[in-house]
């Protein structure tokens, strides 16, 4: 049975710690804050790294039609489950940044809208935002989980740098991240990766992987290590965590036709599941005219979208014929 965890002592800490500022709904604060939203999708899929605070009328319907399918949610709305605000650095208004004011079972809190200005990047101030939040959702027994897209490589590399696990890829990336888990160190190199942790001073290797030419050989958690209660869900995350950091260093995610035929369809574990939605992401963004900046997988295939609809309307007329002629 899932239960609801409220959230309110995570918020006042990050107001008290002077992390974050309420934003003022209606008016100017609110237009600029869900420029912000826009702006990252615009930079991110269209290339246009344009501050959100320097656009007119024209830049943001030009963004709004080409950038998204979505209207913009109003902040009365986001309310209702969640808390927008500005991110500081001192006293200087950032970015921003969302955070959800309850949880459902595990107790991980959603983040999103998480942006920084283009001209204040690279100060650290975005690392160092995370590692205040994470002190805080600790020590009030809360996780983190968020999403990005596969197509906005730097976004992921910098959660993987901040130390998020990834749980799965159901529509995109999902982060997770939890104060009892260790942290994964990670080496990719030209034929052999690995993930693993240290565990009482010791590391101890999850996962491992070589590369065959065009062929994936991946070696998943033993049977003792995913009984190990020291190493939490971190066994189960493995997988998927190294399969993504495989895909950004260019390396094939097939390990044979058989686990293709298996594993493709899968939301996380297996590294065909993650091949066949990069195959399906990096589709549809081209479909749309996006940006796609990332490495191509070696014996993968690269459908158009208009291709991954003809075989979807031809395997949903298989069903309905073998449905048709069941008992």
């Amino acid at each position: 049975m899932s239960y609801s965890r409220d959230a309110s002592p995570v918020h006042e800490d990050l107001l008290r710690a002077g992390l974050c500022a309420p934003v003022e709904i209606g008016g100017a604060e609110e237009r600029l804050w869900l420029d912000c939203d826009l702006a990252s999708l615009a930079e991110g899929r269209l290339g246009d790294p344009t501050d959100p605070r320097q656009i007119d009328e024209a830049r943001r319907a030009d963004w709004q039609s080409r950038a998204t399918d979505e209207s913009p949610m109003s902040l009365r709305s986001r309310d209702r489950f969640e808390r927008c605000y500005w991110l500081l650095d001192g006293a200087e208004r950032i970015g921003t940044v969302a955070l959800t004011t309850s949880a459902l079972g595990a107790a991980s809190l959603h983040m999103s809208s998480f942006y920084v200005f283009p001209p204040l990047r690279r100060r650290g101030a975005g690392s160092r935002f995370l590692n205040a939040l994470k002190e805080i959702l600790a020590r009030h027994r809360f996780g983190l989980r968020l999403e990005t897209s596969y197509c906005w490589p730097r976004a992921v590399r910098f959660y993987l740098r901040e130390g998020m696990w990834l749980r799965m890829w159901k529509r995109e990336l999902s982060f997770c991240w939890a104060a009892r888990q260790p942290r994964a160190e990670v080496s990719v190199g030209e034929d052999e990766a690995s993930l693993s942790v240290s565990v009482d001073g010791q590391r101890v290797v999850l996962a491992s992987a070589r590369r065959h030419g065009d062929v994936l050989e991946l070696h998943y958690p033993s049977q003792e290590l995913l009984s190990d209660k020291r190493l939490d869900a971190v066994c189960y995350d493995a997988s998927t965590t190294l399969a993504l950091h495989l895909a950004l260093h260019g390396w094939p995610l097939i390990q044979s036709k058989e686990e293709w035929e298996r594993g493709s369809g899968s939301d996380g574990g297996s590294p065909e599941g993650l091949a066949h939605k990069i195959a399906i992401w990096e589709a549809w963004a081209k479909k749309r005219g996006w940006l796609v900046p990332t490495v191509r997988i070696p014996g993968l295939e690269y459908p158009t979208w208009d291709e991954f609809e003809a075989r979807w309307a031809e395997a949903e007329k298989e069903m309905e014929a073998i449905l048709i002629r069941a008992p």
